[in-house]
């Protein structure tokens, strides 16, 4: 893994995909939050400007979270991408303000020096990549088609979905690296994330394809 944190790209992709989901709350909610990836890498906001805490937990039940409503997860094993695997990352989303509902975006963005997935001098396998996004919470399926059939998934540059809205934690929040205790209920859903290489010609044509992938979950408040 070789993500470097792009926020004037990432920050961009956040406000594209909420103007490309839909209306209503949860667009105004995103587009009033656009700071939001670089108000998680800096300091702490201020309670006044309504951003929330957005948390991560890994399968262990580690939480991640900064001081801020965005996290990026590095997806695992996405560079040494070779025809036909599917590697996949699964990862617990939650709101971690106590008092706030957060309406919440994922996108599978592509990262590495230039934003364009690239790792090194390897080919850059990326713009073949097709990713699926399953809420197993819900089971709903928010980015392709079929949570048994990878092959059916979107593009990286296609792959970003509203989550359904999460209830505050209704509890004091969960610090970065301690175990993820629960919170009430809705608060928190667990996604299910594959992306699929293709075993196709123009794939096999590459020698040693990588890339470099990571999930941005981003939220902003909602009533």
């Amino acid at each position: 893994m070789h993500t470097r944190t792009l926020v004037p790209v990432v920050a961009g992709l956040v406000v594209l995909a909420a103007t490309a989901l839909g209306a209503g709350t949860a667009y105004s909610a995103l587009i009033d939050g656009a700071d939001l990836v670089a108000t998680s890498l800096a300091p702490a906001a201020d309670p006044a400007t309504g951003v929330l805490d957005v948390a991560t937990i890994d399968p262990r039940g580690v939480v991640s979270t900064g001081p801020g409503a965005a996290e990026l997860v590095p997806i695992p094993g996405d560079d040494s991408m070779t025809p036909g695997r599917t590697v996949r990352l699964q990862v617990g989303v939650a709101d971690n303000d106590p008092d706030t509902a957060a309406a919440v975006a994922v996108s599978v963005l592509p990262m590495g020096d230039d934003g364009s997935g690239r790792v090194g001098t390897a080919p850059n396998v990326t713009g073949f990549l097709l990713v699926t996004v399953q809420d197993t919470t819900t089971g709903r399926i928010l980015i392709g088609g079929s949570a048994a059939d990878p092959g059916k998934g979107v593009p990286v540059a296609e792959a970003s979905a509203m989550l359904d809205r999460l209830a505050a934690r209704g509890a004091d929040p969960v610090g970065d690296g301690e175990d993820w205790t629960p919170g009430d209920p809705g608060s928190r859903h667990d996604l299910a994330v594959q992306v699929y290489c293709p075993d196709i010609p123009a794939v096999r044509a590459l020698s040693g394809p990588e890339s470099d992938l990571s999930l941005l979950v981003s939220g902003a408040p909602a009533p």
